[in-house]
Order: C-alpha cells, then structure tokens, then sequence
C-alpha cells in the first residue's frame, strides 16, 4: 500500500511561482512607463500637429481672401509709371476709359464742397467741365486748410483712375452728385481719378502679402519638423 504524498507544500511553491512571474513580467511593464510620460510626451507631439494644421488652413483662407481683396491695388502698384495721356477734358468725347490706369487729364475742375477724412488725411471731391465724357470723372484730391470751397480749379489731374461700379465706398459721392449738379450723367459709367496715387507708391501693398506669405511659410515648415520628429519618434520606437 503506497504511502500517501504531501502535494500542499510543492502546490503552495508552484502557486508563488506563478505569482511571482506575473508580477515580474508586470513590473517589466511598469519599468518601461511607470509615470505615463511618454504617452503624455506624444499627447502633447500630437496637439502640437493639431494645432500646426489649423494655423496654416487659417491662414492660408485668409491669405487667399487677403489676395483677393488686395488684387487691384497689387495690380495697380506693379503697373507702369508712365501716364495714359487723356489729352483735355474738352476732348474726350471718344475717349475709352479704363479701370485701374494711371492716367493724366487737363482741364478745369468743380469743387463739389465735399470733404471727407480718409487715412491720408482730408480730401475733397471735383468733377471735371467741358465734356459729356469729363463729366464721367471725379477727382480726389488733397483739401487745403484753409478755405471750405474753392470753386473751379484749372490744371493738369494725375492719379489712378478707378471705375465706380466697382466699389461701394464712394456711393454718398457719386449720389450727391447726381442729385446736385446737372452736368452730371444720369447713367453710364462713373470713373474716379485720385490725384497723386501713382504706380509704386503704396508699399504697404506688397508688404502685407509677403507678410502672410512668409507667415504660412514658417508654420508649414513648423509643421513639417513637427512631423519629422514624430516619424522618427515613431521608428525609436518600434526598434
């Protein structure tokens, strides 16, 4: 008859081996992030790349809206420096007029008696006498300090000449002057020649759109790196 064998001793053994291996391979886990600091290293990694893609599409929507809106005036600063020559405000039944054209004009000039602030300072508004294709031109011009109204002007007009049509700002303008002087055209075009603003002047122009550009330029290389590092953080790891 076999004598009966204690098994609880070497079952208790097997038992806090079993323990033991689990716990090991657990505390071989633990050891390799015990704190979460690399997933919070990457959280972080990834927020940055979020946040990287929103900033360019931002600009890069507001880049094509600023182009848009700066389109005629870059056009305009690039444009010749040489005046379209319209000859006399007596003559220019025949005369084609052009939007966004440095152009020179001869004549005399109505004062309206409007003035108006702009960025430049004060400015008044002429028409010019003589022809049913002058009286489609007004003129901004520089207000003097020190008289309101100075009636006619004679000389020679020099500016960017813009179509009406194009541009609600100067609608008080051009109602006010169909409403109060009968030289005015009832309809047709009505063009505006600002006095002074010639080709190459206003730098500020091409100087906002460098501006964006080089703005969405360093955050796409921002971004770019960004997604460098993370690549190669991402290869570290899998070896």
């Amino acid at each position: 008859m076999d004598e009966p064998r204690d098994t609880s001793t070497n079952g208790t053994a097997g038992e806090e081996d079993s323990f033991f291996r689990a716990g090991d391979a657990a505390g071989a886990g633990d050891d390799l992030d015990p704190m979460g600091i690399e997933e919070q290293v990457a959280e972080r990694a990834r927020g940055r790349v979020k946040r990287a893609l929103v900033f360019l599409a931002v600009v890069l929507v507001l880049g094509v809206v600023l182009f848009v809106w700066l389109a005629g005036d870059l056009a305009y600063f690039v444009s010749s420096t040489e005046p379209v020559e319209l000859g006399p405000a007596e003559e220019l039944e025949s005369v084609r007029l052009e939007h966004n054209r440095f152009v020179r004009v001869d004549g005399i000039a109505r004062d309206m008696c409007i003035r108006a602030e702009v960025f430049s300072g004060k400015v008044r508004f002429l028409y010019l006498l003589g022809s049913e294709t002058g009286g489609r031109i007004l003129i901004e011009a520089a207000a003097p300090g020190d008289a309101d109204c100075l009636g006619a002007v004679a000389g020679s007009f020099e500016g960017r000449l813009l179509d009406l049509a194009s541009t609600d700002r100067y609608h008080n303008v051009l109602r006010y002057y169909r409403e109060h002087f009968p030289a005015a055209p009832r309809k047709g075009p009505i063009h505006l020649l600002r006095q002074g603003e010639r080709p190459w002047s206003a730098w500020w122009v091409p100087a906002v759109v460098l501006l964006v550009v080089l703005l969405w330029a360093l955050n796409a290389l921002t971004l770019w790196r960004l997604l460098r590092r993370r690549h190669a953080a991402g290869d570290e790891g899998g070896t």
